[in-house]
C-alpha cells in the first residue's frame, strides 16, 4: 500500500474485519470507494477533513450532510468513531487502504496502462488476457492517454512496470549513444 499513512492501515483493517464479520463487505466497499473518490475529486472536502482548525462536530455535520443516508450502518458508525477520536484527517488514506484490502481479498489486480492513443478493443483484450494468465487475478484495467509517450504503452501493476513506449526506446538509445565516441578511431598501420 503505497503512499498511505501507516497509521491509517490498522483502522482500514479493523473496518475490513468488522464488515467481513457482519457480512457487509460489499456495502462498506462501495462506501469507501465513494469516500475515496470524493476526497480525490473535491479538494475542499479533502482539506476540510485535514483541517486542524475546524472542530470535530463541524466535520461530523459535514460528513452527515454529504453522505446523508447513502452510507451503510457500519460505515456511519465507523465515521463517528474516527471523528470522535479526531482521526478524520486519515479518512482519505483509510478509504484507499480499505479498497486495496478489498481488492486483494477478491483477487482483483488494478493494472494501469498509459498509451499515446486510446487502446483498441483488440489490444485491450490482449492485455487483459496476458495479465490474467500471468497473475492469476481478475484484472481491473485503468487507462490513461499520455501523448508524450509518442507510441507504444506503459503497463504498471503493484510495484512492476513494463515500458514498451517509443519514448522509452528513444531514451535508451540516447543513453547508449552517450557511451559511443564517434570521434575516437583506432588507426593502426
Amino acid at each position: 500500500m503505497e503512499n498511505i499513512s501507516h497509521i491509517a492501515v490498522p483502522y482500514a483493517k479493523a473496518l475490513f474485519d468488522l464488515s467481513m464479520e457482519k457480512n457487509a463487505i460489499d456495502d462498506v466497499y462501495k462506501d469507501m470507494l465513494a469516500l475515496a473518490s470524493l476526497c480525490k475529486s473535491n479538494r475542499d472536502f479533502y482539506l476540510m477533513l485535514k483541517s486542524p482548525i475546524l472542530k470535530t462536530e463541524k466535520k461530523q455535520k459535514v460528513l452527515t450532510a454529504v453522505f446523508k443516508d447513502s452510507l451503510s450502518e457500519i460505515t456511519r458508525g465507523f465515521l463517528k468513531i474516527i471523528t470522535a477520536k479526531r482521526r478524520e484527517a486519515l479518512l482519505p488514506d483509510m478509504a484507499v487502504a480499505f479498497v486495496e484490502l478489498y481488492k486483494d481479498y477478491k483477487g482483483i489486480l488494478t493494472t494501469y496502462v498509459k498509451s499515446a492513443v486510446p487502446l483498441t478493443d483488440e489490444l485491450r483484450k490482449e492485455i487483459l488476457n496476458l495479465m490474467s494468465a500471468q497473475t492469476k487475478a481478475n484484472i481491473e484495467l485503468v487507462e490513461e492517454i499520455k501523448a508524450d509517450l509518442i507510441g507504444g504503452f506503459v503497463l504498471q501493476w503493484k510495484d512492476m512496470q513494463y515500458d514498451a513506449s517509443i519514448l522509452n526506446q528513444i531514451n535508451r538509445i540516447k543513453k547508449g549513444s552517450a557511451n559511443i565516441n564517434l570521434y575516437k578511431t583506432k588507426l593502426t598501420k
